[in-house]
């Protein structure tokens, strides 16, 4: 299963393939038109409390989604995201997005 993050990713014109889920940083407060629309397509899975802009505890709440659903492959544009997900999750093929 391929896995996509929101932002820097899908919001920056990458389309998805295959079968996939959405995980993002993202908190409930933070849930818009674009997550709304994005829900419509597939899973949609977000942090949902946090404090805003933290990288750390966005990589790791994706890294055990990523775990927890068996994404084999998943896309993201923040290195420290990427390298949490990478140590974490050491079977995913992590592929950064510029």
């Amino acid at each position: 299963m391929i896995g996509y993050d929101i932002d820097g990713v899908l919001d920056s014109g990458l389309e998805p393939t295959g079968d996939f889920v959405i995980i993002s940083g993202r908190t409930f407060a933070e849930y818009d038109d674009l997550c709304r629309k994005l829900a419509q397509m597939a899973p949609l899975y977000i942090r949902g409390v946090g404090k805003f802009g933290d990288r750390q505890a966005a990589g790791e709440f994706k890294a055990l989604m990523i775990n927890h659903l068996g994404v084999t492959v998943f896309y993201e544009d923040d290195q420290i995201q990427a390298d949490i997900i990478r140590k974490s999750c050491p079977k995913t093929i992590v592929n950064i997005v510029k």
